[in-house]
């Protein structure tokens, strides 16, 4: 019975959408490893001219962000894609961490999730990539001259087109294997059979890097000696001892000293301006758990509309962050967490909020179609809690048409004003008014002519 699978977060695999220099595009799949940061294949990156990584859930775009290409390495066939701007949904991760592979005459169960190309499916709205969640077992002493690992997963069928392999847009995806990403999948080679992926093991990559491709490795978690991802029991015989180890059928399991983890959490990033978020480092909570947060403003008092109670990720770190704001008052901040499963709570932490920059709208008309200055996006998907410079152009271009967007004005970020007024775009534009943002709204956004009449309010603004 292979050892189950745990670590991969669905929520953090996300596809990577390439467009080349010669104006083609390529795809390949990712991870969201930490805050704001993707590991992919480098070869999916390779002369990019722009790049996208998107996750969706149930056919709903969840969030999508433009990249930059933070690090690559050929050798290894790695690369880091940096978020220019991290969404909120983004924000909220398990960190992944890393493990090695051991030789031994066995086989290792592993997992990945990507969007490979015999998953392309039909929609009314147009061809997409669904998920794949490839289950298979790596066998340990095969590809050691190459340095790589075999991933033999279930096979897909016969691509219709034998020039184009099923498995184009599978490279990227980590590959998992107890609780640790131990490589990434980055070649199918057809004499290998269809079922079998190859993939650049993590174990080796510190050793094959310079010092700058070291560093980019260390900031995402990656250390030069890796932890072997291996099953808690082992197949080991010890001798029965006072420090409550069990013997039974050859198989020994020790249990730990009843001591709890530290608490361990810290916030990470700055605000310079509006659109940005403050993540954090953690450790040590109840997986699962709930955990209550209290955060105490320059003022004394707890901010409004701040979540106090949420549950930890899977690996005991928390799901706290802080969107940047230029309404948020100016000063140091102070917040404990405490951990509702145990009872215990960290110590004060502090971050501070100096001059956030708001967005700027520079209005600017261009073929037959207004622009804000912040976006050029005509399909960026937006709704309730969606923040960042997608948001900040669609306040523009309701500003505008002389929408009132409430106290924070251009913020980027879809509150309730913000909502009113795209449903009174969509109602005048004779759309189907749900409040949210589509490529049908923002054409009306960016060619609609501003209304006149001081009658026309947002629908939730009417007497």
């Amino acid at each position: 019975m292979p050892w189950p699978m745990r670590g991969l977060q669905w929520k953090q695999a996300v596809e990577v959408i390439v467009t080349r220099e010669d104006g083609g595009d390529r795809r390949g799949s990712g991870y969201l490893v930490r805050p704001g940061m993707v590991l992919t294949a480098a070869h999916v990156v390779a002369a990019a001219r722009r790049g996208r990584v998107r996750s969706e859930e149930g056919g709903t775009l969840r969030w999508a962000a433009d990249t930059d290409v933070a690090w690559s390495g050929e050798e290894i066939d790695v690369a880091l894609l940096a978020l220019r701007e991290t969404p909120e949904a983004a924000g909220r991760l398990c960190p992944a961490a890393f493990g090695a592979v051991r030789k031994r005459d066995a086989g290792l169960a592993c997992s990945a999730l990507g969007f490979p190309l015999f998953k392309v499916r039909q929609s009314p709205r147009g061809p997409y990539r669904d998920s794949f969640h490839a289950m298979g077992t790596v066998a340990l002493l095969t590809g050691q001259r190459e340095g790589v690992l075999e991933l033999r997963v279930q096979q897909p069928e016969p691509a219709a087109d034998p020039r184009r392999m099923p498995w184009q847009g599978m490279s990227g995806a980590a590959v998992w294997a107890h609780r640790r990403i131990i490589g990434v999948i980055v070649a199918h080679h057809q004499a290998e059979g269809v079922g079998t992926l190859t993939v650049s093991r993590a174990d080796r990559w510190a050793q094959r890097v310079d010092a700058a491709g070291l560093a980019a490795l260390r900031a995402v978690g990656l250390r030069p000696r890796l932890r072997p991802a291996a099953p808690a029991w082992r197949n080991r015989t010890v001798a029965i001892a006072a420090s409550g180890a069990v013997l039974a059928a050859g198989v020994a399991v020790s249990w730990p000293e009843n001591r709890p983890t530290p608490l361990h959490f810290r916030i990470t990033g700055s605000c310079t301006r509006t659109g940005q978020v403050l993540t954090n480092h953690s450790s040590g909570f109840t997986p699962g758990g709930d955990y209550t947060d209290e955060i105490i403003g320059p003022d004394g008092k707890t901010p409004p509309g701040v979540i106090t109670k949420e549950t930890a990720n899977g690996d005991g770190s928390l799901k706290w962050f802080w969107p940047c704001s230029s309404t948020d008052q100016q000063g140091t901040y102070r917040v404990r967490v405490t951990d509702n499963t145990t009872h215990r709570r960290t110590d004060w932490v502090t971050f501070r909020i100096g001059d956030v920059a708001p967005y700027t709208c520079r209005f600017r008309h261009d073929g037959a179609l207004w622009y804000g200055g912040i976006s050029d996006t005509r399909d960026a998907a937006l709704d309730m809690g969606s923040r960042g410079s997608e948001v900040a152009e669609a306040q523009c271009l309701l500003r505008r048409l002389g929408y009132q967007l409430g106290p924070g004005e251009v913020d980027g970020w879809y509150g309730a004003h913000t909502r009113q007024a795209v449903m009174a775009v969509q109602q005048k534009g004779r759309q189907p008014v749900d409040g949210l943002t589509g490529a049908a709204t923002w054409h009306l956004l960016r060619t609609a002519a501003p209304d006149r009449d001081p009658s026309a309010t947002p629908p939730g603004d009417r007497e």
